[in-house]
């Protein structure tokens, strides 16, 4: 089936066969593209390409919640397309998905508010549609999520987590980013600013004040000594972040992308010209890892091969032992012997 023609299909509502016949024939294309464990982007209105799903599971989600309205062109699933509009490291793609499904997400959050309500009849709910800007088959399917057992439990758990929240932040950039504000202060002082002080420059409203003056006094407590995330002002004030997140410094930051990246010694004179720096000293730190742990497994090794040759030294030893006291038994049988013709004679 021609790829247009797929796309066609795929316009129609979920449950027209025309659809249906669409998801198949883009099921088929693609299947090209599926990882080394068989996984799949899945491009619904629920994940938004931002998870690897079994081929059974998209097909699932795709005939389930429907495809994304303006995924015209396949670029996660093999079609191929001008590169020169999507020149970026390859290192920021996972940060890319990211964003774009939190910006999915906030998105969703807001049509909730503005025509969603658990108390309305759900017929009711289905024609408060915003026919400008949603498809009316993917509206039924958000309002029947919201209507589930499921979409209540997740409503009531976010709403539990922000009522037991210590501070709800605000923070002051606009638009600009938190990597961005921070970049411009690390070629400003040409050095990588510290978490506390990128979290105050982005954190000036005046409702957050009494917050942001006690991570001020605790800053200037400890002085300009290097501390962990776990110890520095913002996680003394606001408590420890969550596993594999760093509070106040944007989507997508893990604690080890935080301080100034240094090379390892024996990259020392390389001319690094790779767009893609970061993934470079990635990777050679990763090697020195698997070196260190080679280094260990040697170690190891050595100290059993030493403990084995003891063992055998000391094994060698007691059958010599042994072989000199058969030797003596011998002698003294021989000597016994000798005495006794001697006798005889």
């Amino acid at each position: 089936m021609d790829l247009n023609t797929i796309k066609e299909n795929l316009t129609f509502p979920i449950k027209a066969p025309q659809y249906r016949v669409g998801v198949d024939g883009f099921m088929s294309f693609a299947n090209n593209t599926l990882t080394h464990d068989g996984r799949l982007r899945c491009p619904c209105v629920k994940c938004v390409n931002n998870k690897l799903l079994n081929p059974d599971d998209v097909n699932y989600h795709l005939l389930q919640y429907g495809i994304m309205r303006n995924y015209s062109t396949w670029v996660f699933h093999g079609e191929s397309v001008d590169q020169s509009r999507f020149l970026y490291p390859k290192s920021l793609e996972k940060w890319i998905l990211k964003s774009i499904g939190h910006k999915w997400r906030d998105y969703k959050c807001l049509l909730k508010g503005k025509g969603y309500d658990d108390d309305t009849d759900i017929n009711t709910l289905y024609d408060n549609c915003p026919d400008d800007d949603v498809d009316y088959d993917q509206w039924v399917s958000l309002v029947n999520f919201w209507r589930s057992e499921e979409g209540k439990r997740r409503s009531n758990r976010s709403k539990e987590s922000l009522e037991k929240a210590k501070v709800k932040p605000i923070h002051t950039t606009g638009t600009k980013s938190h990597a961005r504000v921070r970049e411009d202060m690390k070629k400003s002082s040409n050095k990588s600013p510290t978490r506390t002080q990128v979290y105050l420059k982005c954190h000036q409203h005046e409702s957050e004040a009494d917050i942001t003056n006690q991570i001020k006094n605790v800053a200037t407590e400890q002085g300009d000594q290097e501390l962990d995330l776990d110890d520095d002002p913002v996680s003394k004030v606001l408590g420890k972040d969550k596993y594999g997140r760093v509070r106040g410094l944007g989507l997508g930051v893990k604690p080890s992308d935080v301080g100034d990246p240094s090379y390892p010694r024996f990259c020392n004179g390389l001319n690094m010209s790779t767009d893609n720096e970061a993934a470079v000293i990635h990777y050679f730190r990763r090697l020195e890892g698997v070196v260190q742990r080679l280094r260990t497994r040697v170690k190891r090794q050595g100290i059993i091969i030493t403990k084995v040759k003891r063992k055998l030294r000391d094994h060698d030893i007691s059958l010599s032992d042994e072989s000199e006291s058969d030797a003596d038994i011998f002698s003294s049988k021989s000597d016994s012997e000798t005495e006794a013709e001697h006798d005889n004679q």
